[in-house]
């Protein structure tokens, strides 16, 4: 009699129960997988895109807030400028008057395109002027039309103004530039933030320099800007204790950080900014979350919305996948199950594994390695696969190393490009005057040429020559006319203290000013021509004191077409000035031109 094997003794048999097993296991942990991928993937989407929101306008308003603070700082560094000393500001009323006078358009200037900023101020101290009954500043304010109009405020005012602890003892008290809380000013019905510069001379605060932002104006803005369907924005204190609302301001109580009960991440709250995580947290019953920047004036921009708000696109995909995960897994085993049956002989299974072997996978099934062909078959293979995959390694790694020696000669020729770098820096600064050299003026004539073919140029040139250079040198030597280099250079540096000077020869020297300088260019030029004729009366002697001509030329849009044609001007400007001089001087000079002395 023939022997007949039981139904599960069979290979297709075996085969088809291993094949759906499989396919059972690796659908449930690939649908498993994929719904935490995908919910992980989702759930960090929407922290992402929430956080990034916020610190996009967190950044919107910091820009603000930076543009306030470059203000004050500017208008404090020029007011410490005009001081000479603390007993001649002390004892001079008309020195005081002067600065304040001369203040007037960089105040309006910094302040007119702001619609945040309330007023803006420069007040003397009570300890320079005392406790007087008039004037000892200037105070904008903005009206109801917008415009800024003055406010008189006595140093006697200031003493008795019931917020004078926020704008104008705080920042003295301090010693620096501050951000105040938000507090109520009844002058003008409206709550303000101040950012306070104390002007300080031989440790005594001389002035105080700032900047009232309308604290109910930003809030308004703050207040315009919404997230998705439900999401909204607001500002609290750096320590929690009051969340800010437009439409809670003024109120006698302020809803803080305290009322708010934390689900995750609350250690968050003590940071500066939540980056890549929320915070979750219950609110009157109301599962919400938040993400935060800290601005620059320690004031937390704070950016909320409903938990189930937030994920909601997630829990659709996750629910999505899954019924899709189990349609799929359904169908596969369903495939499989009817296709084993049909498998009748083994050796096609080999065959097949032959077949994904050839193509380089090497994580191929194989028939269990029994005692007959079929498994001797398997278990040849078998060797030959992990054969392969040991070579395949092998590869690999050297693979990995020589991507390792790369990486190594990728920083060595990292490190060799900053090193060239700083010697191009070291390569702008001419080593006798520390001011910079020709390589560097004639970079930035470079880039002004740039800006004038982009329509956005605004500058003027002073070429200025220092005179009797070679008289010094044959006089006196080469080390004294080193030293009326230096000399020269303090003087123009001391006339333009904030612009750039060039000594681009040996007795040349070009200045381009700063914006803030080009604005009253007059007024510095006015400042060198003073110090040079303080040179010419200290000494008759020509080759003992500082002579410099100079010329300035300011670029006009409608008739300039390249930075040159105004350095020309001024140079022309120069030279006529230097044969004045010359004539003046009774000097005569050789057959050489008046440029060569």
């Amino acid at each position: 009699m023939k022997k007949t094997g039981s139904f599960f003794s069979s290979i297709s048999t075996k085969l088809m129960m291993l094949i759906i097993s499989v396919i059972f296991v690796l659908s449930a942990c690939l649908m498993i997988i994929c719904i935490l991928f995908m919910g992980n993937v989702l759930t960090q989407g929407a922290v992402t895109q929430m956080n990034l929101f916020c610190d996009e306008r967190g950044s919107d308003l910091d820009t603000e807030l930076l543009r306030i603070e470059d203000a004050v700082n500017s208008l404090s560094k020029w007011t410490e400028s005009r001081i000479p000393d603390l007993d001649s500001i002390r004892e001079d009323e008309s020195l005081r008057a002067r600065i304040i006078d001369e203040s007037d358009d960089l105040i309006m200037f910094m302040t007119e395109s702001n619609d945040f900023i309330q007023s803006a101020y420069i007040h003397y101290t009570i300890d320079i002027t005392g406790p007087v009954d008039r004037d000892e500043g200037t105070y904008y304010s903005r009206d109801t039309d917008g415009t800024f109009k003055t406010i008189p405020f006595t140093q006697q005012e200031i003493a008795e103004d019931p917020v004078s602890e926020f704008w104008y003892y705080a920042p003295i008290k301090a010693g620096k530039a501050i951000w105040t809380n938000p507090y109520y000013d009844g002058s003008i019905d409206d709550y303000l933030i101040s950012y306070v510069q104390p002007v300080i001379i031989d440790g005594t605060p001389v002035a105080v320099i700032g900047i009232d932002v309308s604290f109910s104006r930003l809030l308004t803005w703050v207040d315009t800007l919404s997230y998705g369907e439900t999401g909204y924005m607001y500002l609290k204190e750096a320590d929690g204790s009051a969340h800010y609302h437009i439409d809670d301001l003024g109120k006698e109580h302020l809803h803080g950080d305290a009322e708010d009960e934390l689900v995750e991440h609350g250690e968050l709250m003590t940071q500066d900014r939540t980056t890549d995580t929320l915070i979750r947290y219950n609110y009157l019953g109301r599962d919400r979350v938040m993400a935060f920047v800290t601005l620059r004036n320690g004031m937390k921009f704070v950016l909320c919305d409903g938990h189930d708000s937030i994920y909601r696109e997630r829990d659709r995909v996750v629910i999505l996948m899954v019924v899709v995960s189990v349609i799929m897994a359904g169908v596969s085993m369903g495939v499989a199950a009817f296709i084993s049956l049909r498998i009748t002989d083994p050796l096609r299974k080999i065959a097949s594994a032959a077949n994904e072997i050839g193509e380089g996978n090497y994580d191929v099934v194989l028939p269990p390695e029994k005692n007959d062909e079929v498994g001797e078959v398997s278990r040849s293979f078998r060797l030959a696969i992990d054969k392969i995959r040991s070579r395949s390694e092998n590869i690999r790694a050297h693979v990995a190393a020589q991507n390792e020696r790369i990486e190594k000669d990728a920083q060595t020729l990292k490190k060799q490009e900053d090193d060239l770098v700083s010697m191009r820096n070291l390569a702008y600064i001419d080593s006798l005057t520390n001011v910079k050299n020709k390589h560097a003026f004639e970079d930035t004539a470079s880039y002004i040429d740039e800006q004038i073919k982009a329509g956005t140029a605004e500058f003027a040139v002073i070429m200025c020559d220092l005179n009797y250079l070679k008289l010094i040198n044959d006089t006196h030597g080469h080390q004294e006319g080193d030293r009326a280099l230096k000399k020269a250079t303090k003087i123009l540096c001391k006339a333009f203290p904030m612009s750039t000077v060039f000594r681009i020869g040996g007795d040349e020297f070009v200045i381009i000013p700063s914006m803030l300088e080009y604005a009253r260019i007059a007024e510095h030029l006015s400042t060198l021509k003073m110090m040079l004729e303080q040179q010419r009366k200290s000494s008759d002697d020509i080759t003992k004191r500082i002579s410099i001509s100079y010329g300035s030329a300011i670029f006009d849009r409608d008739y300039d077409h390249s930075f040159q044609e105004v350095f020309e001007r001024a140079d022309k400007q120069m030279y006529e000035q230097k044969q004045k001089i010359h004539a003046q001087d009774g000097f005569k000079g050789d057959n050489r031109t008046a440029r060569d002395t």
